[in-house]
């Protein structure tokens, strides 16, 4: 068991408990950090001989590592009955989900705090096929909004009963540094939707994401006449995305739509596109750190959709061109 992993857990919920006080739920706060504090004491007084008993040593030859299934955490996630942690850029940048067998074997070992850590290795060996069930829940590429009544930054995002808005000062940030405009992931369990945490600040401008809870002041295009000619590469798959496509075409744009975004599709389909959309909800995570890549390197116009209104898109093409050269052509 990883002991020291789950106090300080423990100690970012009690954080944030703590920094949410106000007179009007104080008597809730309390309980709820007594509680933290009980289950805090409880786990100091488990025993371990030392810090080498929370994972193996290295050994001399290469048969010493852990296999087993994946159990989402908040942030990360832990393998098997070992419960060895994998951190949360490993599930994204491998695409493990609940339920997949991953390897983790152990590279070296440091000393953090004068204790010993073994650094590992992961290796997704197999996808489940199984549909497992997991509680966590996130919302996912999620802009930071302030507002000025409440003096606070806050997210907003589709749960389970619809749109749920999420105030940062009552939940964890961990150690991530998040400010309004940034694009974050939150991640809760089912049975406490105001109780998770920020687990990742995605890095892309702001200006190039099209969320659903984001008023950018967009004015609705009186005509697509400026779709005709424009080259475009899209990146993303499903019934959605095949429409609006097809409405794009229809509009007199030349697209070139990729709905498996490898690495090598990546490359092969940016080079001479006025302008890249990539929808977020059906592009892995990895994958879209490659395209943004590629991006970045061509010099070339993004848009980032995570909103089913073609009306909304189209206004946000409008916008991205109109900045650009395109217009000045």
């Amino acid at each position: 068991m990883n002991k020291n992993y789950m106090v300080n857990e423990i100690k970012n919920e009690m954080k944030a408990c703590i920094d949410g006080i106000n007179g009007d739920n104080l008597f809730e706060r309390r309980s709820r950090v007594e509680k933290l504090f009980d289950l805090a004491e409880l786990l100091y007084d488990i025993e371990t001989e030392t810090t080498y008993s929370e994972a193996p040593r290295v050994a001399a030859h290469d048969d010493d590592y852990y296999v087993g299934r994946v159990h989402l955490r908040l942030g990360g996630g832990t393998l098997g009955d070992d419960n060895v942690f994998i951190p949360e850029k490993v599930l994204r940048l491998q695409n493990i989900g609940e339920g997949d067998q991953v390897r983790a074997k152990v590279v070296k070992q440091v000393y953090n705090n004068n204790h010993l850590k073994n650094i590992y290795n992961y290796e997704l060996l197999e996808k489940t096929t199984e549909t497992i069930e997991s509680e966590r829940r996130v919302i996912p590429y999620a802009r930071v909004l302030y507002d000025p009544d409440f003096r606070g930054l806050y997210i907003e995002g589709e749960g389970e009963d619809g749109v749920m808005r999420v105030n940062l000062e009552d939940v964890s940030l961990g150690n991530l540094n998040v400010g309004e405009g940034d694009i974050v992931d939150y991640a809760y369990w089912q049975r406490d939707p105001e109780g998770g945490r920020v687990i990742w600040i995605h890095n892309m401008d702001g200006d190039n994401v099209l969320t659903t809870a984001y008023d950018n002041e967009t004015a609705p295009v009186e005509d697509d006449e400026f779709l005709e000619h424009l080259q475009l590469s899209v990146f993303g798959n499903g019934p959605v995305v095949s429409e609006q496509v097809n409405a794009l075409k229809d509009g007199g744009s030349d697209v070139i739509h990729i709905d498996e975004a490898s690495q090598e599709n990546i490359e092969s389909n940016l080079d001479g596109a006025d302008l890249v959309l990539v929808y977020l909800n059906s592009v892995r995570p990895a994958d879209v750190k490659r395209i943004r890549d590629g991006v970045r390197k061509r010099d070339l116009d993004v848009l980032f959709i995570q909103d089913e209104d073609f009306d909304n898109i189209l206004s946000a093409i409008h916008d991205k061109l109109e900045n650009s050269y395109y217009f000045d052509i």
